[in-house]
């Protein structure tokens, strides 16, 4: 009997080294054969040095960037397409079916809801119209005459954290939304934040929900975290994925709880996340279930299954070339 076979492309792989080791190991362990590659526009992203096949191509904004990635995805054969970047997202939901005619499933969300994740303001939108607690939008007539300090500012088109910042007064904020491009304004919540990793199967049906609280945070990402089983974060996360039309993959949902247990949600990202690996770790093996399901092989039972308490503290690590490998 042939064993089965399938080669999984992620694109702008950037530094995503653990995430694309583990796939391998994946590929490995079911006795999958075939390739990991690894898609950038640079040639010095830590990522593809430890893929199979580390391919560049252009950059997201490039207008040939989907005709080079239709072109990867048929010469090379590829299965399973994962986008690691948010203005990665959009692009490849709008071009599904193209990427479908060549054999390759692109494991994304559906465009209307990468389309309401990127923007802020429908993600707002979207949880309450769904009556989902969330922190206020302060539009023009409420900032006239706001007087509630602080409140948050931050891009509504922003990623990573850039440019969101606390505002301590009318002064502060009259600078910042000059300052800020496409700024919009909110109440600020506080309390403990979580990064859930919540997983969608391929056929839209959630399977795992992991809450990570977030102890410390490095440049937009998580570099110390905590895995926390707790069912009122795992139902609220659940069911706000369960309302994201034609959700699929690996989606990140963010909130605060409060002092009180109120829940407050503010974020969606439907992609792997930067702290991914301590779910992973604690045994939510994201990766594994979607690549059993798209060969069509019996998916693990036990997803609710994972380590609570488990921390993860992060460092930074390298990779060695010559120069010339770079340039």
């Amino acid at each position: 009997m042939s064993l089965p076979e399938l080669n999984i492309l992620f694109s702008a792989a950037g530094r995503r080294v653990s995430l694309l080791r583990h796939f391998r190991r994946t590929l490995d362990a079911l006795a999958v054969r075939g390739e990991i590659l690894a898609a950038d526009a640079g040639r010095s992203a830590p990522a593809a040095r430890v893929a199979d096949r580390a391919i560049q191509v252009p950059r997201v904004s490039a207008p040939d960037y989907i005709d080079r990635m239709l072109a990867v995805c048929a010469e090379h054969r590829v299965g399973m397409l994962f986008p690691l970047i948010d203005t990665d997202l959009l692009l490849l939901a709008q071009n599904r079916e193209r990427f479908a005619a060549v054999g390759t499933r692109v494991v994304v969300s559906s465009e209307a809801s990468v389309a309401l994740s990127f923007d802020k303001r429908l993600t707002e939108a979207f949880f309450r119209a769904h009556g989902i607690d969330t922190p206020a939008v302060l539009d023009e007539q409420a900032l006239d005459t706001h007087a509630d300090f602080p409140v948050l500012i931050k891009p509504w088109d922003g990623s990573c954290g850039v440019g969101v910042t606390r505002i301590r007064n009318a002064e502060e904020l009259h600078f910042f939304r000059r300052y800020i491009p496409h700024a919009m304004v909110q109440e600020l919540v506080s309390g403990e934040e979580f990064t859930c990793d919540v997983l969608a199967g391929l056929d839209g049906r959630v399977r795992c929900v992991v809450p990570r609280k977030r102890l410390e945070i490095r440049g937009g990402e998580v570099s110390k975290g905590l895995t926390v089983k707790d069912p009122a974060i795992m139902a609220a996360a659940q069911r706000v994925v369960e309302c994201l039309p034609g959700a699929v993959g690996c989606i990140t949902v963010q909130c605060f709880r409060q002092g009180d247990g109120r829940l407050r949600f503010i974020e969606i990202n439907p992609r792997f996340g930067g702290g991914f690996p301590l779910a992973l770790h604690a045994g939510a093996d994201f990766p594994r279930w979607l690549i059993q399901e798209h060969l069509g092989l019996p998916v693990g039972s036990a997803m609710a299954d994972w380590q609570d308490d488990l921390a993860m503290l992060r460092y930074d690590d390298e990779i060695l070339v010559a120069g010339s490998e770079i340039r």
